[in-house]
């Protein structure tokens, strides 16, 4: 019988050592030889690809290279096409494993549950020293946060207009559950599904929404996001949130984008109004030009047609409620 082919894709924009940290934890951890690992370098100008040329990276490794910024979702959408692999693994650059079943455990999840939209595992947070030197982090001097990230939902932004997604705490631990969406540091897709459901939608951007669109999207077409809390993989939280934009209308156009294109009118008018209400009028408006200029249209009417619930439904199914507001 045929071993499931496996394409890990690492999204990297200026990541210096971490990215060879992280394909040197992945190449110890994955006894399995039947994957390959792509490099999806989008605007980067400072990180060394050179060691992907000696073993033994040559022979797992590929490098994908664009001058342009990509942003995370675009840069995975490229590295993958149909038939190229049975499962992809979309993991940060800045990842670390310690279990050798890690990547056998997801694709189980994955056969188990072939209809899932994606896995995502349970996400452990750390650190890592800043102004340590020049040169490849070294694992052994990472700080562990505790906390543990497993899934996120829809959160209106009622206090921080930046804080459109909430961490959800799980209610079980020993065994695969839903979430509405995953949080994007870590994610196991099998390709088929990935590329029914129409991968990542280029045009939003930002650290987790094409992640929250994707799975939104999923759940509205039928294909459930699950957790499996029993796989674990470390993920660096960089210092200030990292070299990503951290342009306010980034995460307006990116709420803006999936409301227009999945929610009810009432859901859309409402984020409107909520960025109005933290005095982003300008930032609004631009959000807005490039939402209105974007293809939105067309994806709702196909997502309408496909559909098996609506956002009534999801919402309801994860608590996500809207507030009465004053005014």
């Amino acid at each position: 019988m045929r071993s499931p082919t496996v394409k890990v894709v690492l999204p990297c924009a200026n990541e210096g050592g971490w990215v060879r940290t992280t394909i040197d934890s992945i190449l110890e951890h994955t006894p399995r030889s039947s994957f390959e690992i792509v490099v999806s370098a989008n605007g980067d100008t400072e990180t060394d690809f050179s060691f992907i040329e000696r073993r033994p990276y040559r022979r797992v490794v590929r490098l994908l290279s664009t001058k342009e910024p990509l942003g995370v979702g675009r840069a995975r959408n490229v590295a993958v096409r149909r038939g190229d692999a049975d499962f992809y693994v979309f993991l940060d650059a800045h990842c670390l494993l310690e279990s050798d079943d890690w990547l056998e455990r997801g694709i189980a999840c994955l056969e188990e549950h072939p209809g899932a939209s994606m896995v995502q595992p349970r996400v452990e947070e750390f650190t890592y020293p800043e102004g340590s030197g020049e040169g490849e982090p070294d694992p052994s001097r990472i700080e562990r946060l505790g906390t543990e990230r497993y899934s996120i939902r829809w959160s209106w932004p009622y206090d921080d207009p930046s804080v459109v997604a909430e961490f959800v705490t799980p209610r079980v631990y020993d065994r695969v559950f839903e979430g509405m969406a995953g949080a994007g540091m870590a994610i196991f897709a099998r390709a088929e599904t990935f590329h029914r459901i129409g991968k990542f939608d280029a045009e939003v951007r930002g650290w987790f929404q094409e992640t929250l669109d994707y799975c939104i999207r999923g759940w509205l077409l039928g294909h459930p996001m699950l957790v499996e809390p029993r796989l674990a993989v470390l993920h660096r939280v960089k210092p200030g949130g990292g070299r990503y934009p951290n342009r306010p209308v980034h995460w307006i156009h990116g709420a803006l984008r999936t409301a227009y294109k999945y929610l009810s009118p009432r859901r859309r008018d409402l984020v409107s109004t909520l960025f109005l209400h933290h005095g982003l009028r300008e930032e609004l408006r631009l959000a807005l030009e490039w939402t209105l200029r974007g293809g939105w249209l067309e994806e709702r009417v196909r997502c309408f047609k496909a559909r098996v619930c609506d956002d009534d439904w999801l919402f309801s199914r994860f608590e996500v409620y809207e507030e009465p507001m004053d005014g």
